[in-house]
Parts: structure tokens; sequence; C-alpha cells
């Protein structure tokens, strides 16, 4: 697609340079959303494969990710529309070259249909993971298996991250230095803003889940509690109800130990290394390259 846009720039006899640059980190836009699109969609296969081998019962539950052809059509619809509008707004400032202009559109085309695309997916994986915390089975002696619940949140984080960097150091280098912070974080608002308020909406499953997990270890700490109390008949329907009567006080209370610390949050084990390695370095890149803007603007 550079190649593309560089030789149609070439026969358009565009004089301007900078738009040459330009059409380079446009082709590396639409090519960063297409990475997000496949990203997303593998490896939430992946995922469903690993869910499907703990509970099986979800298979009936889950839908399918493939959008109908009347939400295809309207998707690629909406994509035409803003595609038409942002070459209104922006062809005052493009040259007057049906070749050219033509092409733009074609790209802008591309990269909103992709763009759309990467939002239609994250929805549904939302309304698939959603479905998920309601129904999956909670067993509190297989915990290490619900860290895969985790995956879409943090799949699409460090994509969030990556993309924000990418787009981050194309203004640095396009703007050279003409924007201070504030100018900076406002411009690039609607790059990073509708990331962050779809990374808040993987919550709502997450804390689905978390309030069954506390419910099932509530009632299981309440069961343990009443057989360290003497009663063993409290064991009834518990997890280690077929030990009850071979169980002594040392296993009740390790036992209860080990139900206390099973998280309820699906991402608290996979947290500190998505920080250290995922969103850590290459968010210092970014907040060094702010500091630098902020001390050119105030020498």
């Amino acid at each position: 697609m550079s190649i593309t846009a560089i030789i149609t720039l070439i026969f358009a006899r565009v004089p301007d340079p900078d738009i040459y640059r330009n059409s380079v980190a446009f082709v590396a836009m639409i090519s960063f959303l297409l990475g997000f699109y496949f990203r997303m969609g593998r490896g939430w296969y992946q995922d469903v494969i690993k869910i499907l081998a703990f509970d099986s019962r979800l298979e009936s539950s889950l839908g399918l990710m493939e959008p109908t052809k009347v939400i295809l059509r309207f998707e690629l619809v909406a994509a035409f529309i803003s595609a038409g509008i942002n070459l209104f707004f922006s062809g005052a400032t493009l040259p007057d070259s049906m070749a050219f202009l033509s092409a733009v559109f074609l790209f802008y085309f591309i990269q909103y249909a992709v763009a759309i695309f990467c939002i239609d997916i994250t929805f549904r994986q939302l309304a698939e993971l959603s479905k998920i915390a309601r129904k999956v089975r909670i067993d509190l002696l297989e915990t290490d298996f619900y860290s895969t619940l985790a995956n879409p949140m943090l799949r699409f984080v460090g994509l969030y991250i990556f993309g924000l960097c990418v787009t981050t150091m194309s203004f640095l280098v396009f703007t050279e230095g003409e924007y201070d912070i504030g100018q900076m974080m406002l411009i690039m608002m609607p790059w990073y803003l509708p990331g962050l308020l779809l990374m808040s909406l993987y919550m709502i499953p997450y804390n689905i889940f978390s309030k069954r997990m506390r419910i099932v270890k509530l009632l299981e700490l309440n069961k343990v509690s009443g057989a360290l109390r003497g009663s063993r008949d409290s064991l009834k329907d518990s997890l280690i109800e077929d030990e009850k009567e071979n169980l002594t006080k040392i296993d009740l209370l390790y036992y209860q130990d080990r139900i206390q610390k099973v998280r309820e949050w699906p991402f608290t084990d996979r947290l500190r290394a998505l920080v250290l390695f995922g969103i850590l370095p290459p968010m210092t890149w970014v907040i060094a390259a702010l500091i630098e803007i902020a001390i050119e603007s105030a020498l």
C-alpha cells in the first residue's frame, strides 16, 4: 500500500514532499489496525478452545464472531460515508487531481472500514466474555484456568499501548516540536480516549465473574468454619465432602487458607507482568518524549 500511495503521488505530480511522508504514516496506521483485528480474532479463537476444554457446556452458549451480511453491509456503508466526509473537509488542502483524490478516498475508506471492524470484534468479544463470565463453572480447586479469561483484556491493552506509542511517535516526527504537551494531548485525544473507554468496558464481564467467585468462596469458607467448630455435617455439598471424616483440624485450616487465597479477579496474577513488561517500557519512552517537548517549550 505504501508503494501504491507513493506511485499515485508521483503520477499526480504532487510537489509537497511532506505528503509522501504522510502517505507512509497513513499506511502504517492501516497496517496497525489490520494487525489489531487479526491478533484479536486469532487470540480469541485460541482462548475459546481453552475455555471449552475446561467447560464444554459453554459450547451451546457461545455465538459466532463473524458479523451477518446485514451488519457487514452497514459497516461498509458507514466506512464509505465517513471517508466521504473526511475527504470533503480535507479536500481544500489537497492537490486538485482526480487520481490523487480517488486514491486518498480509497485509503480513507480502507482505514475507516478496518477501524470499524476492530470496534466490531471488540464489542463482540465483550458480549461473549459476559456470557462466559455468567455461565462458566466455578471450581475453587482449579483456579489456574481462570487467568485465560483475562487474555482478551490483556491482549487489547498490549495492542492499545503499542498503537498509542506508534501514534505518539508519528505526531512527534511530523509536528517537529510545534505543539506543547497540552496541545499534543488535545490533538491525540481521538486516538487514546476511545481505547480507554473500551478498556473500561472489560470490567463489566470481569465484575460479573468476580461476584460469582466471591459468593462461591464465601459459601465454601462458611462450610469449613462450621467444620472447624465441630460440625462435620456443615461440609455437606462442599468440595471436600467425601473426605470429611478423615480430615484433621490442621487439614481444615490448610484448606481454609487455600480457599481464602483464591483470586476473585481473573487478571490479578498477570497484572504485575503486564505492568512491568507490557506497559512500563513503551510508556517510559512516551513520557521521556513528552518531557523533552516540555523542556523545549520552556526554552
